[in-house]
């Protein structure tokens, strides 16, 4: 590990979880504990704009699932489930579940964490797939550089312009792009039935990827692509900006003061008070499912804050 402070640390939130008020009124940097088992810890995640976004992470430090021990993925999926579960009974929303593995984050966030966002019942598998293509071109992945005027220009926001410019232009010579912009199938290489482990060949290559599992084959992904973080949560963003009118006039509200906010970006918009609810709703919730999950719960020694 590097000396930059580790915000996923499962010492520290053990540690303020002992200290903290029930219930939560307000977050702090590590006040966010939810429960936690014998190899995984809960929280609840920063920039939380759907209800009940819950982070699953491993107590000791991996840094992806791609090299968590076989023997611990039953305890995954138990959690993923009862994550699931608390979801549908308390919000009546389905989820996703994501993960950016061996994403290098910045800021002591390279710890392996597992996302779950809820999205609206209402979705259909069209508008997950929608969605993903629509985030893949904002992104334009797949585009690997542009060549204009003698320069090569990598950034994104700079091939971004250019290519955007490039369309209305209809095809300016010195303007030369080399890739092509990625849609769904060309990322669906790896199988998402086989997570996390048939990842590891390309791990050990030095390389990343991204999971994205809505439930549904077709709109699922696993790809050694390695997109910029929270492309997860851009999907997610997109569908809820459409399916919920309330969130679109929230996100024009935010918008309205600045144009160019990137509000799925979690640095930028923390939705404290979805943060909040859904610890307060989580651990309430989880006391009543405990009571139907006895035997897995002990088998994985599963506590509630």
């Amino acid at each position: 590990m590097n000396n930059i402070k580790d915000q996923l640390s499962w010492a520290e939130f053990e540690l303020q979880s002992n200290k903290a008020s029930r219930p939560i009124k307000k977050i702090s940097e590590f006040n966010r504990l939810i429960a936690h088992s014998d190899n995984f810890f809960l929280i609840s995640g920063y920039g939380a704009f759907t209800d009940g976004y819950i982070l699953i992470i491993s107590k000791d430090f991996i840094p992806s699932y791609g090299l968590v021990e076989k023997n611990k993925i039953n305890e995954i999926s138990f959690l993923v489930e009862l994550i699931k579960q608390f979801i549908k009974k308390k919000y009546k929303r389905n989820t996703v579940v994501f993960e950016h593995g061996m994403c290098a984050c910045i800021g002591g966030l390279d710890r392996a964490h597992l996302h779950i966002m809820s999205i609206s019942e209402k979705t259909t598998n069209e508008q997950v797939k929608e969605a993903i293509n629509e985030v893949l071109y904002n992104r334009k992945a797949g585009i690997k550089h542009i060549e204009y005027n003698n320069y090569k220009l990598e950034n994104v926001h700079d091939i971004n312009q250019i290519y955007e410019s490039q369309i209305k232009e209809k095809n300016d010579k010195n303007i030369k792009i080399v890739g092509k912009i990625l849609n769904l199938k060309d990322i669906q290489n790896l199988s998402v039935k086989e997570w996390p482990h048939n990842t590891l060949d390309h791990i050990n290559k030095g390389g990343h990827y991204v999971y994205f599992n809505s439930g549904h084959e077709d709109s699922s992904f696993l790809t050694t692509n390695n997109f910029q973080t929270q492309f997860g949560r851009e999907v997610v963003f997109q569908l809820e900006k459409k399916l919920n009118n309330k969130f679109q006039k929230q996100v024009e509200k935010i918008k309205k003061k600045n144009p160019s906010i990137e509000v799925w970006r979690w640095q930028n918009q923390m939705f404290e008070k979805q943060i909040v609810s859904t610890i307060n709703d989580a651990r309430k919730e989880f006391q009543i499912l405990k009571k139907d999950c006895k035997e897995e719960c002990s088998k994985f020694n599963f506590k509630i804050i």
